[in-house]
């Protein structure tokens, strides 16, 4: 049996997350550097206008293994319910109007305030002149998104018509690497990694709705990205699900007599975030903290709130994220439709 086959089967027996992170190379990659710079805690110094993932820190979910392609070869076909199926080559993607746009991509099974989670500025061409070109048979309402590793997923043609979903070949101002879908992959805001296959090969028309491959396994049909406001640092210590205790002393270089800097991110499927709401007691009374305001809703919204203790003990920090019409809710939950619960950060103040 072949490697990539027994590497898939393995994936079809494996439960949902387990089997993708153990097998398919899901990996968060970040550093262990400190993602807000200790300045902040100064009020006159502004936020970022952006904070980008570097791509070799940028989180990785394959549905197998990593495909490696030949650019010139490589070519994209619009198949299925259509009165003019074509192909396109990287050649005609480059000559095509080009767009760049920062976006957060997410993987659906990103546990609350995991790192699978990362924000790019994104080079490509819209897809839906295409999808017009391919002249769909009236009745036609998904498609069938392909990609070289036989990975498949679904959308509705009326989400890919959208003008903002693109074919993207460069990531972070580069060609794509290999890992993260080289020459070609789709780019869809508003949806979590799963709806946005890498290595792109094959766009089918088709009259019925069917499930991909994920979808398949128990994960949302729809993988919109719920809203999500977290906590990523305290003073220079990242936190995370998985690394939530700090412990901070009264005096030194990072001591909280002088202040404590809590910042992180938030993130919508499409609406502005409005406001983020930090509590520093567990969730008895909150604060409204600093943001920038990104001119995508698809890109994270970077927050501060600078927290002044008066003495020492055990503080539990929570943050949420609200838009015009929702509020995330304080439940730390983990579904097969992507997480929005709040993250418990626990804080000790030694004298």
């Amino acid at each position: 049996m072949k490697r990539r086959t027994l590497i898939q089967r393995l994936l079809q027996t494996s439960t949902g997350l387990i089997g993708a992170n153990l097998l398919a190379g899901c990996s968060p990659r970040r550093s262990r550097d400190p993602w807000f710079d200790q300045q902040l805690l100064n009020p006159t110094v502004s936020l970022p206008e952006h904070l980008l993932t570097p791509v070799s820190e940028f989180y990785v979910q394959s549905y197998g293994l990593p495909v490696t392609l030949d650019a010139t070869k490589w070519q994209l076909a619009f198949a299925g319910a259509s009165a003019q199926p074509f192909t396109l080559s990287l050649a005609d993607i480059l000559a095509a109007p080009q767009q760049t746009f920062h976006l957060t991509l997410e993987c659906i099974g990103n546990q609350t305030g995991g790192e699978q989670i990362g924000n790019a500025i994104w080079q490509g061409t819209p897809l839906s002149p295409f999808l017009a070109k391919a002249q769909l048979r009236p009745e036609v309402t998904h498609c069938i998104l392909h990609g070289a590793d036989s990975y498949e997923t679904t959308l509705p043609l009326s989400d890919l018509q959208r003008s903002d979903v693109c074919l993207v070949h460069r990531m972070n101002q580069a060609p794509l690497t290999p890992e993260h879908g080289y020459p070609v992959r789709l780019i869809v805001p508003g949806r979590f990694g799963q709806k946005q296959p890498k290595w792109l090969v094959k766009i089918e028309a088709i009259a019925e709705p069917k499930q991909g491959y994920w979808e398949r396994q128990g994960w949302s049909n729809t993988a919109t990205i719920p809203l999500h406001g977290v906590i990523r640092q305290v003073q220079q210590d990242l936190v995370w699900h998985r690394q939530s205790q700090v412990e901070l002393s009264r005096t030194g270089a990072t001591g909280w007599a002088e202040g404590v800097l809590i910042a992180g991110i938030a993130l919508d499927q499409a609406s502005p975030i409005q406001a983020i709401r930090v509590s520093t007691d567990g969730g008895k009374t909150w604060q409204r903290a600093q943001q920038n305001q990104p001119t995508s809703p698809h890109e994270w919204t970077l927050w501060r709130y600078l927290w002044r203790p008066q003495q020492a003990g055990q503080h539990t920090l929570l943050a949420i994220a609200q838009t015009a019409d929702q509020t995330q809710p304080l439940r730390d939950d983990q579904k097969m439709d992507g997480s929005a619960g709040a993250l418990k950060i626990h804080v000790n103040l030694t004298a």
